[in-house]
């Protein structure tokens, strides 16, 4: 999958939108612009943009897989909890 996905002014790849997808609804990611700076991205975009640019991120900059790209992406939010 080398498409990209457009949502809400963010372009990323549809692995990382699938991805992004998935962890919004199991755990009930809100709206709201609390995300972006715990995730290092800039605080313009709101919590769905920055979980997709954040996961994009992870793709391109370490070459982690789409197949685990979900179950590293759950243990880092879970980590930025505590």
């Amino acid at each position: 999958m080398n498409s990209k996905s457009f949502f809400g002014g963010v372009v990323v790849s549809q692995e990382a939108d699938q991805v992004a997808r998935l962890l919004i609804q199991e755990l009930h990611i809100q709206k709201l612009h609390n995300l972006a700076f715990l995730l290092n991205i800039n605080k313009c975009f709101d919590d769905h943009q920055a979980l997709r640019l954040w996961l994009q991120r992870i793709l391109d900059d370490e070459q982690t897989h789409y197949d685990d790209l979900a179950q590293e992406a759950r243990l880092r939010l879970m980590s930025l909890t505590h």
